[in-house]
């Protein structure tokens, strides 16, 4: 997880957790696809602002970006 806390840039985390939501297979990129969700406890101050209107659609996280980031950062 602490890998995971450092590429998303989590700072006083109590808790956190991920789990596989998906997975698919890109054709072109002849690649697997894996999408997770991950979830953060943290400490301290932390301070949300709502969101007003309309949320826009959320976009996909490849698994293979989040891998080679994580690689990258000796994961």
């Amino acid at each position: 997880m602490a890998v995971l806390n450092d590429v998303f840039g989590m700072e006083n985390v109590r808790k956190s957790q991920f789990r596989k939501v998906g997975q698919d297979f890109d054709e072109k990129t002849n690649e697997h696809i894996f999408y997770i969700e991950y979830r953060v406890r943290g400490t301290g101050e932390l301070v949300t602002t709502p969101i007003l209107g309309k949320r826009k659609p959320k976009k996909k996280l490849k698994e293979t970006t989040l891998l080679r980031e994580l690689i990258d950062r000796g994961g």
